[in-house]
């Protein structure tokens, strides 16, 4: 079996290498694999860096590509809602703009595209600005036309040429927060006008100069309390982790994983030994003291056509217990 898993992920590989940019289905097919087997495998790869990920999707999907196929992506723009592919177009015909010369949707819409906008922050006389810059631009032509672009639109500002260069030190490719606090932030930013920019910052100034006044016995106690619960957390996962001595114990490889709620209930594919050799399957992990029809059902459906392993740290109803042998049949529930 690991020499077929082997097998399989140079198959993925060499599919992607012929046709990526590509969607899991479109690879599944090709393979004739199953279609959550087939997207762990992508995942495998994803993590140890052999093949990249999309944030474009087609129908809630990302696609799959290799290092050398970025000119490609440029072909996924179709798939853009129609006001962030007419911004990429835009993007794409300048090489770069400039955030706040951009009205608000543009703005917001050029966060969203990662594999098209990237963001470059220029600092000149002290003055930081954000520029947007399309992702095939390289640096050299990036850091010519902002300094003709700030040398033409901003003329009054600045003295000299010199002081208008963009040097390699000045540009800097940075990474645009997209958790889901700083998108709600950015979303209510970018619904003000461009005058309130300035209020924006003052407010960070402000609120930076109040946190640095803090009396410094406070920030101890706030490192000692931090350090402490640290503490605490790294000793209850030493003692109290019976999930992980599980798969531990149990010898099993895991090859993808996604929480559904953090420390409570977690989805996983993974390779386990079984009496034939090792198999792939889907293992749901539920912290909750009575597991009903209803978690088994749901875990079914998430797992598909992948055998269910069912893990949780209460016990089966009397109504999940006597359906396992029949409606779930060939499920295997594990208390830990």
């Amino acid at each position: 079996m690991a020499e077929s898993l082997v097998s399989k992920k140079e198959r993925v590989v060499g599919i992607v290498k012929a046709y990526g940019p590509l969607l899991p289905v479109t690879l599944a097919k090709k393979l004739d694999l199953n279609i959550t087997f087939a997207s762990a495998i992508l995942s495998e790869l994803v993590d140890n860096k052999t093949l990249m990920i999309t944030s474009v999707k087609s129908g809630g999907s990302p696609f799959y590509y290799i290092q050398g196929q970025e000119n490609k992506l440029q072909d996924l723009m179709k798939y853009l809602n129609g006001k962030d592919k007419d911004t990429a177009e835009l993007l794409k015909k300048e090489k770069i703009l400039r955030d706040r010369d951009l009205d608000n949707l543009k703005r917001f819409g050029l966060r969203q595209m990662k594999d098209f906008a990237v963001p470059v922050k220029v600092t000149v006389n002290n003055e930081t600005d954000l520029f947007w810059k399309w992702y095939l631009t390289n640096d050299k032509e990036v850091n010519e036309l902002i300094g003709k672009y700030l040398e033409s639109k901003l003329p009054n500002k600045f003295e000299n040429k010199e002081e208008v260069k963009v040097s390699e030190k000045e540009v800097k490719v940075d990474d645009v927060k997209n958790g889901k606090e700083e998108q709600k932030k950015l979303q209510e930013i970018y619904k003000q006008e461009d005058k309130q920019d300035v209020k924006i910052r003052d407010k960070v100034e402000i609120k930076t100069k109040l946190e640095a006044e803090k009396p410094k016995i406070v920030k101890e106690e706030k490192i000692k309390q931090e350090k402490s619960e640290e503490e605490r957390t790294e000793t209850e996962d030493e003692n109290h982790d019976p999930l992980g001595r599980f798969f531990v114990d149990n010898k099993i490889d895991i090859m993808d994983q996604k929480i559904i709620r953090k420390n409570k209930e977690v989805n996983y594919v993974a390779g386990v030994n079984t009496e034939v050799g090792k198999g792939i399957f889907f293992l749901k992990y539920k912290d909750k003291v009575k597991i009903n029809e209803a978690d088994l059902s749901l875990a079914m459906h998430e797992a598909g056509k992948i055998p269910l392993i069912f893990l949780g740290t209460g016990e089966l109803t009397k109504k999940a217990r006597e359906l396992l042998g029949t409606e779930f049949k060939g499920v295997i529930f594990k208390k830990i």
